[in-house]
């Protein structure tokens, strides 16, 4: 159905089907963003190891045509103008090579036209979307769990709807917010957020906000993006910075941190696959347990003796 020559993410039908069993490994459901991710990793690596992209290639060539044709037609002028095309575009591969020349990386198919044309695509070739796939905007908040262990804070709506239809609720007994003021009250709080400066800023927040709480990041951390051998970074050309200052005083941010996001870097935390993202909530689950005992309605159910037959 898809013609890699066709799409800017280079996709085909085998490739969506790999990708798609890859994130529904274990039965996990997946969300679209998750999917868009995914498809562009090949696109936006290339994006992030080039020096200077794709588009300086053209001139680099036409550059090279002219001092030919200049050279052996006997037409210096368009040797010249050759001449001058090459340096210019050697000029620009140093200024970027050097970090003088800031360039975008970006996702290169926007997510609503991925929503349009490749998941709508494929529904009406095959009749159904792909799948394990849940689509943001149709996953409603549930209700929290009446006694929860903890709760689960982040402003990625793609997180929260992953983990609601995962259902973490049940699994962890964990309640799923966006906003602070959504959080239940008195129960540890994790956070999941992109590495970004919006993402430190929102973590740097809630902590604020919620003194006197216990908090727990559960990433995606700055240093955790450089560490990592093949991470999904986008890059913004707006530099921000006074925010930059805001976080070297008020964070435990490193100066290597500080400047990767000052450079205008960033790592979605939604490109996380759903097994991924759980591993992370299931850790900090498990340490929670280990750290205060059973959750409330772990004690509720034994106060009951719904978890005393097992063991007799």
């Amino acid at each position: 159905m898809f013609e890699p020559k066709e799409n800017p993410l280079a996709l085909h039908d085998v490739k969506v089907r790999r990708l798609t069993a890859k994130l529904a490994e274990d039965n996990h459901w997946y969300t679209t963003t998750q999917l868009w991710y995914a498809a562009a990793r090949k696109t936006n690596k290339a994006a992030n190891s080039g020096t200077a992209g794709c588009g300086i290639v053209v001139p680099i060539i036409i550059g090279v045509v002219l001092i030919i044709v200049g050279v052996t037609g006997d037409t210096p002028g368009l040797a010249v103008a050759g001449a001058v095309l090459l340096v210019i575009c050697a000029a620009i591969i140093a200024l970027r090579v050097a970090g003088v020349m800031k360039r975008a990386v970006v996702v290169k198919m926007p997510l609503d036209q991925f929503r349009k044309e490749i998941i709508g695509g494929w529904s009406r070739v095959y009749g159904t979307p792909p799948g394990g796939i849940i689509d943001e905007p149709h996953v409603r908040p549930g209700p929290p769990p009446p006694q929860p262990a903890f709760a689960i804070l982040s402003p990625d709506l793609s997180v929260l709807a992953c983990l609601q239809v995962n259902d973490v609720g049940r699994w962890f007994n964990a309640a799923l917010a966006a906003k602070v003021a959504d959080l239940p009250p008195a129960v540890p709080v994790a956070v999941i957020h992109d590495a970004s400066l919006d993402g430190e800023l929102f973590l740097a927040t809630a902590r604020h906000e919620l003194r006197g709480r216990r908090v727990i990041d559960l990433g995606l951390r700055p240093r955790s993006v450089l560490a990592a051998k093949d991470p999904f970074k986008l890059r913004t050309k707006d530099r921000q910075p006074e925010r930059i200052a805001w976080l070297k005083a008020n964070t435990d941010l490193t100066p290597k941190e500080l400047e990767w996001l000052g450079d205008g870097w960033s790592s979605p935390v939604a490109a996380l696959r759903p097994a991924q993202l759980l591993a992370r909530v299931k850790k900090v689950a498990d340490h929670l347990r280990r750290a205060g005992g059973p959750d409330p309605a772990e004690r509720a159910a034994k106060a009951v003796g719904f978890m005393t037959w097992p063991a007799a």
